[in-house]
C-alpha cells in the first residue's frame, strides 16, 4: 500500500496549485521587466525552439508521475483508503510542479547570460505555465489517472469524488 506522503485535503491541493502558478508567474514577471522586457532583440528561432524543448521533456515526464502510485490494498476502511488517495495525489503534484518548473530554467539562464532581454522568459513562460496547470491542476483527468492505479487492485480510494465534493 502506498504511504500517503502527505496530509492534505483537496481544497489545500487546490490552494497550492493556485499558489505556484501565481509565483511561477509574478516571478517572470518580475524578472522580464528586471532584464529590460522586450527592449532587446528576439532571440534566433533555434534558441526559441531550444527553450520550448525543456517545457516538452517536463510534460513528459510530469505525465508519467501517476504511473508510480502503489495499487492500494481493499482491506483498509474507506475513510483511510479516501485520506491516503488525496496524501498520494498531493505528493504527486508536487513532484509533477517540479517537473516543470524545472524546464523553465534554461530559459532563465539564458536570461542571465544571454542578451535578449526578457524574451526567453517570454518563449518559454507562456507554454510552462499552461504545462504546470494542466499537468498539476487537480482536474477529472488527472485526478482519474492517478485513481486507476490506486484502485487497480479493487480498493476504492474516491479519490475522484474527493475532489468533486469539494
Amino acid at each position: 500500500m502506498p504511504s500517503a506522503e502527505y496530509d492534505a485535503t483537496p481544497k489545500e491541493v487546490r490552494n497550492f496549485v493556485l499558489l505556484q502558478i501565481g509565483m511561477v508567474a509574478g516571478f517572470l514577471v518580475l524578472l522580464f521587466f528586471m532584464f529590460g522586457g522586450s527592449d532587446a532583440d528576439y532571440p534566433p528561432a533555434w534558441l526559441a525552439v531550444a527553450l520550448v524543448v525543456p517545457i516538452a521533456i517536463g510534460g513528459f515526464f510530469a505525465e508519467r508521475v501517476w504511473l508510480t502510485a502503489s495499487p492500494m490494498s481493499p482491506d483498509v476502511p474507506p475513510h483511510e483508503l479516501r485520506n491516503e488517495a488525496v496524501g498520494v495525489f498531493a505528493a504527486q503534484t508536487v513532484r509533477k510542479f517540479f517537473y516543470c518548473f524545472a524546464a523553465l530554467l534554461p530559459a532563465g539562464v539564458v536570461t542571465f547570460v544571454g542578451d535578449y532581454g526578457g524574451w526567453p522568459l517570454v518563449i518559454a513562460g507562456f507554454p510552462g505555465l499552461a504545462v504546470i496547470g494542466w499537468e498539476t491542476w487537480p482536474s477529472l483527468r488527472n485526478t482519474s489517472m492517478t485513481a486507476a492505479m490506486l484502485d487497480s487492485q479493487g480498493a476504492e480510494s474516491h479519490l475522484v469524488e474527493s475532489f468533486l465534493e469539494s
